[in-house]
């Protein structure tokens, strides 16, 4: 998505906070403001990245190809027993289908796209959710259901580890 960091009653920024589906694509914005507090605003909104004008068409494309490289990520997921099918949606146990709700999928698939770093609650939110915040409470219902499909002990976790006070991250792969 190209968008523009000045809107009709709005700016871009702001449009990114009202339409959660955004998180979902790579976001460039494109804007004459160049200021360096601009710019990390929009990036620390979720843009992937921020283009001043003017640019030549040659470096448009550039960075539209290298933000679709970054979004795309990895065909799948693999730990220990676990399996994750990013593309084909399907999460398997030991090659046994687990038959994840969509939520409880987007939540395993977050989880292990950024697996050894820590998503916090606000990170699941916007991930899983597609909202700025949630309630912790109800993350912590979605880990708790999602642990007993995989067979996972909250007390001595294979798969999913908790940061007390910040969240949730997935145990690293070994071939990370």
């Amino acid at each position: 998505m190209l968008l523009d960091l000045v809107l009709p009653g709005s700016d871009g920024v702001e449009l990114m906070a009202q339409v959660p589906a955004l998180a979902e694509l790579p976001v460039i914005f494109i804007s004459a403001y160049g200021r360096d507090e601009t710019i990390a605003r929009a990036l620390d909104a979720g843009a992937d990245d921020y283009l001043v004008k003017p640019f030549s068409a040659t470096e448009l494309t550039a960075r539209v190809r290298a933000a679709l490289r970054r979004r795309a990520g990895p065909a799948a997921f693999a730990l220990g027993e676990l399996a994750i099918d990013y593309r084909g949606r399907r999460a398997t146990l030991a090659g046994r289908e687990l038959g994840l709700t969509a939520t409880e999928h987007d939540l395993l698939c977050a989880l292990a796209r950024n697996a050894a770093g820590v998503c916090s609650y606000d990170d699941l939110a916007r991930l899983v959710w597609r909202r700025k915040h949630v309630d912790p409470k109800l993350v912590r219902a979605f880990v708790r259901r999602l642990r007993g499909k995989l067979g996972d002990d909250a007390a001595k976790p294979v798969y999913i580890l908790t940061e007390r006070g910040v969240g949730y991250r997935m145990a690293p792969s070994p071939d990370r």
